[in-house]
């Protein structure tokens, strides 16, 4: 149930309206990561209203792999810190949900959007275990992620599961020294 009052400036908004409200209060959504983009996005889903936001760490073991396979299920979206290959993003594409990975580092701020797609069930999910490749930003890049990638997630719950099916992947770069945007759309169908 929606609360009305509270969210009554969302529900106002033509772009959301009730059944976005709706639709928002009704999610799931995993946030992975555990660094200040992450938990930065945790917050504004949860002010948004989400129903159930659940924050976890990056997996670190096959038996958490295999835990991860069965729990993803459970899941309306997937938002992930760190552009690390993962297997956490296998068993999500295996089902077919959208996935929003987002990266701040000191100079730009990367996020990619693989949308909702068909789902694949008999794709693989062994996905080989890869450390970082470098530490995630704290400050004002991570926190100017975590806000864009709750966003995106927002945008994906209330437009895009209302429109008709798009398989796509967007990118977006945002430079934190004054150069231009870059949104780009990769591999859409």
């Amino acid at each position: 149930m929606v609360d009305v009052a509270r969210y009554a400036r969302h529900i106002a908004l033509p772009e959301i309206g009730a059944e976005g409200q709706a639709r928002i209060s009704a999610a799931r959504v995993a946030v992975i990561g555990g660094d200040p983009a992450a938990e930065t996005a945790a917050l504004y889903l949860r002010a948004a209203g989400i129903g159930e936001v659940h924050e976890l760490t990056p997996l670190t073991s096959d038996h958490e792999l295999r835990m991860w396979n069965e729990v993803v299920r459970r899941f309306d979206l997937v938002l992930r810190s760190g552009f690390d290959d993962h297997p956490m993003d296998a068993a999500a594409t295996r089902l077919g949900l959208p996935v929003i990975v987002v990266r701040a580092t000191p100079t730009a701020v990367d996020m990619v959007l693989f949308s909702g797609r068909a789902p694949a069930p008999d794709a693989g999910v062994d996905v080989p275990f890869k450390a970082a490749a470098e530490p995630p930003a704290n400050g004002p890049s991570a926190v100017l992620a975590g806000t864009l990638a709750a966003a995106e997630a927002l945008h994906v719950l209330v437009r895009e599961a209302s429109g008709p099916f798009k398989e796509r992947i967007r990118h977006m770069r945002l430079p934190l020294d004054g150069r231009e945007p870059l949104v780009q759309e990769i591999g859409h169908r």
